[in-house]
């Protein structure tokens, strides 16, 4: 085995008018709002489109922020923990004119001693589309702070991306990617393909053919097809893989406060980006392995922790060791980028291999000299951040 680890927050009618926590937002020139009514709000199904992180077509307490969570036991009337779309179609709609602010400002932390402001000249120059720069920015609960602007294409400069998807069940693991589950990391090798009946217990996975060839997308369509939520059937029981070719021309724009302010309350992620590597690729929420499996495909993620979607191009859903790393001057672990409140995000193991254990919800704590900061989860985990414990910035995605 190559490794040992595994290396739309949108305003639900006046209920969210300003829902602005982790506000992370993906634009592309095909965006379609054809579900928006002629009053201009979301819809709900442009609601759960926007929100659902692990895109099951309802929202979990962790996928919703601000009056929504608030109001979350009253809408989720079968108290099974979800919103469906029935629940949230019956919601209570408040009074036209009286829409609900979120309020962080008695929620921001004060009293640390160390803050660390963002380090622009970390990023490796030749990935950035723009000379990074400053601007006033509002962020995602209304605070107006002096931000980075920062433009990249999400082109990784230390490794290449690929391969994910072996062709033959007899190829070896130089010919596919890795994948994961129950916080193991595993060879997606032609062998892997050829047993996926056992290792989830499950006869219903055919992902290769009787001459032994392993039907994987071979198209952008085939890909798009096949990366959706709802997969398109004829593509069940597919090894999905798509180029980075096919959406080379995206650029991503992130907006991060030049110094991080600390929440006491943590902000759940939303279903975009999360942060963003030095290489200026973004690192992801988990990959909505719910959606993936209940077609019976496999999306492999590279050895770097990456693959590529149609909404944001290529991203990482975990870390794996293979991006440009920041040595520290003590044994602590090595810092990888940021994340999009503008607090460092750092390695899972520190320089003796020690994987730190005093982590919050959200994988971050604080030290004297790095101030509040984040470690990256296992690789295995599907989870390189739990939540933002600092007011966010944001992420747009453009064609």
């Amino acid at each position: 085995m190559k490794y040992s680890i595994f290396s739309k927050s949108i305003i639900f009618f006046s209920l969210i008018t300003a829902l602005v926590s982790c506000k992370q937002t993906i634009k592309s020139e095909a965006d379609s709002h054809e579900d928006y009514p002629e009053d201009g709000r979301p819809s709900v199904t442009e609601l759960i489109k926007e929100m659902d992180a692990n895109t099951d077509h309802k929202l979990s307490k962790s996928e919703v922020h601000g009056p929504l969570a608030d109001d979350f036991s009253k809408i989720d009337t079968n108290d099974d923990g979800f919103l469906s779309q029935e629940e949230l179609e019956n919601a209570p709609k408040p009074e036209r004119g009286k829409s609900r602010k979120v309020d962080n400002s008695n929620n921001v932390q004060t009293d640390f001693e160390v803050t660390v402001n963002v380090n622009p000249s970390l990023f490796i120059k030749e990935r950035m589309l723009q000379e990074i720069k400053q601007e006033e920015r509002t962020l995602a609960d209304g605070t107006v702070a002096l931000c980075y602007i920062i433009t990249t294409a999400s082109q990784p400069h230390e490794h290449k991306m690929g391969p994910w998807c072996p062709t033959h069940i007899n190829d070896s693991k130089d010919k596919g990617g890795i994948w994961f589950k129950d916080d193991k990391v595993y060879d997606v090798d032609g062998h892997f393909i050829a047993n996926l009946k056992d290792f989830y217990s499950d006869e219903e996975w055919a992902l290769f053919r009787e001459d032994g060839s392993i039907k994987v997308t071979e198209t952008q369509d085939e890909c798009e097809a096949a990366a959706r939520p709802d997969v398109d059937e004829k593509y069940h029981n597919y090894c999905v893989q798509c180029l980075p070719d096919y959406y080379k021309e995206k650029v991503s724009t992130y907006v991060i406060p030049v110094k991080p302010m600390y929440l006491e309350s943590p902000n759940s992620l939303g279903g975009n980006g999360i942060g963003i590597a030095f290489n200026g690729v973004n690192f992801d929420a988990a990959a909505p392995t719910h959606a993936i499996l209940a077609a019976h495909t496999l999306a492999p993620l590279d050895d770097a922790g990456g693959h590529v979607n149609p909404h944001s191009g290529y991203h990482y859903h975990a870390v794996t060791g293979a991006t440009k790393e920041v040595a520290q001057t003590d044994e602590h672990a090595p810092m990888l980028g940021y994340a999009l409140d503008g607090f460092g995000i750092y390695a899972h193991k520190d320089s003796n291999g020690k994987a730190i254990t005093d982590l919050d919800d959200c994988n971050g704590h604080y030290d004297t000299i790095r101030g509040y900061h984040y470690h990256a989860g296992d690789a295995g985990s599907n989870k390189i951040l739990g939540c933002l414990h600092g007011i966010s910035g944001s992420l747009t995605v453009e064609n």
